[in-house]
This record gives C-alpha cells, structure tokens and sequence, in this order.
C-alpha cells in the first residue's frame, strides 16, 4: 500500500513539474502576482509586530505630572497623595519638590544649552506629583478623575485653569495607534486585491494546463482512473506555484531583516526597531500556510470550472 502511495505521489510529481515547465509564461505570472501578495502580507505583519514595539515604549514613558502650586499645605499635598495611592488604576506616586525639579533641569541641559541655566535667577519650576498607572491605556480616565477631585484644586498650580497643571502624553500614543489602524487597512486592501489577482492567474496557468492534456485526461477516464488521480497534479501545481512565490517573498524579507533593519535602527536608535527568531520564524510560517490556502483556492476553482470528471 505505502508503495503505491510513493509511486502514486512521484507519478503526481512528476506530471505537476511537466505541467509547470509547458505553461511557464502563465505560471511565472502567478508566482511573481502570489510574491507580491505574501510580500506585502509579510511587511505588514513585521511593521505591525515593530509599531507595536513602538507604541508600547511610548507606553511605558506615559504617566501624568501634577504641578502643585508653592506654598501648597503638606497636609493638602499629603491627602492628594493618599487619594492617588487609593486608586486602583495608580501604580506609584512620586513627589518631586522644587529644587530636584531644578537640579534635574540643570542635569538635562547643562551640555546643550548651559547659558540657559546661567540666566535664572530664581527657581521658576513648581514641585510636582509624578504619578505612573498600572495601565497606561487608562490615563484619560484618571485624568478626568483628578480634575474632579477638590484636593486636587486645592495643590493645583493654576487655580484659575486647574487642567493646565496637569501635563500627560496621551495624544502621541493614540497617534501611533491610529497611524497603526491606517497602516493595517491600507495593507488589508492591498493584499486583498493582490490575491484576487493570483487566483485568476493561478486558475488561468491551471485552465491552460487542463487544455493542453485533455486527451491525456480523457484517456484516463476510459480506462476508470479516480477523480482524485486525474485532479491531483493540478492541485499540487497549484500548490508549487504558491510555494516558490511565498519562498521568494521569506528571501525578500530575510534580506529586509538581516540587513536592512540593523541599519534602520541605527539611525533610529531612540526607537525599539528589533525582531526576535521567533517573530521571523511566526512571519515565515503564515506566509507559507497563506501560499498553499491560495494555490489550493486558485486550482479548485480552476477544476470546478473547466475539469469535468
């Protein structure tokens, strides 16, 4: 039985490789349209898997500062410490005092700008609150609660518009997110109509190849061969030419990650842009599972319209 199997699988082969070399033109015509579709799959699954690195850095430095006006009671600053700690969205909460707010302005800017520290004259910086969040998606909510709080109008710097005095960077996460959704939808259309385009050129090369032995085939049904037996080299050129385009495309993006992202954050080194073997290997692995479910489709649809056996 296992014989048969192997003389079965070569004979499939076989026919499958003779079948792809005779109708080249239409087969090189699917492999290139199939690269191009998994190509542009693999980009955007490793820019999403590095704009996922990115937004979680920014994340991580997302916190809220509470400016406390000078002179602010301690009892006063202690209670909003206390209500801060209460809340189960709060992680840790730091005082910063107005002279290691100094101190560390001075650390920043001492190489840069030095002038800029000679010129004051006094210490213009309030103390502040550093406060960190469990969750860094939840800021907006406790920033809405602080506003809310009345120990927080009475430390607040700028009584006269208490919202100035808090200072939170929210807005540069939720940019990256929708730069993100924009850079995943557009890659969603793309592919989309890219493996339209692949199956039409995979159902063509295999329409073609169905034409060129419809003598053979008709042979094999007179002397009883199985449906599967006339279907299958057909079905497994299908699946060559969408192996070869999705091996093509794990080059393209080897040579991408192997060369061209260490270069890129080099440049860019304030940025997280790395990849692990693991996020590589998860990358190789759908595309190849995507370049079989597309040959597959492209040759069933051929053989449901033109192979009637």
């Amino acid at each position: 039985m296992s014989t048969a199997m192997a003389i079965n699988f070569g004979y499939f082969m076989k026919e499958s490789a003779v079948s792809f070399r005779r109708n080249w033109v239409m087969s090189l015509g699917a492999i290139i349209t199939i690269y191009l579709s998994l190509l542009l799959v693999g980009v955007s699954l490793g820019s999403g898997m590095l704009l996922g690195q990115v937004v979680e850095s920014f994340e991580d430095k997302v916190s809220i500062r509470l400016f406390l006006k000078d002179g602010a009671p301690a009892e006063q600053v202690d209670a909003m410490q206390a209500e801060l700690l209460a809340n189960e969205m709060v992680d840790t909460v730091v005082y910063t005092s107005k002279e290691q707010a100094l101190e560390d302005f001075k650390q920043r800017l001492m190489q840069d700008s030095p002038e800029v520290i000679e010129s004051l004259a006094s210490n213009p910086l309030p103390a502040s609150l550093d406060i960190d969040l469990k969750d860094p998606r939840n800021v907006s909510m406790v920033v809405e609660q602080i506003k809310a709080s009345q120990n927080f109008l009475a430390v607040a710097d700028r009584p006269d518009d208490p919202a100035k005095s808090l200072e939170y960077g929210q807005e540069v996460v939720e940019k990256l997110f929708t730069v993100t959704r924009i850079i995943r939808l557009v890659s969603i259309v793309f592919v989309g109509m890219l493996a339209v385009i692949s199956l039409i050129f995979i159902n063509n090369a295999i329409r073609i190849a169905i034409y060129a032995r419809r003598k053979e085939i008709a042979i094999m049904r007179l002397v009883g061969a199985s449906n599967w037996f006339i279907r299958t080299p057909f079905l497994l050129e299908g699946v060559l030419q969408s192996l070869v385009g999705a091996l093509l495309a794990i080059g393209t993006l080897s040579i991408l990650y192997f060369y061209i992202l260490p270069k890129l954050s080099e440049l860019m080194a304030f940025l997280p842009l790395t990849m692990s073997g693991g996020d590589a290997a998860q990358v190789s692995l759908v595309l190849v599972v995507s370049g079989i479910v597309m040959g597959v489709g492209g040759a069933m649809l051929a053989m449901r319209r033109y192979l009637r056996v």
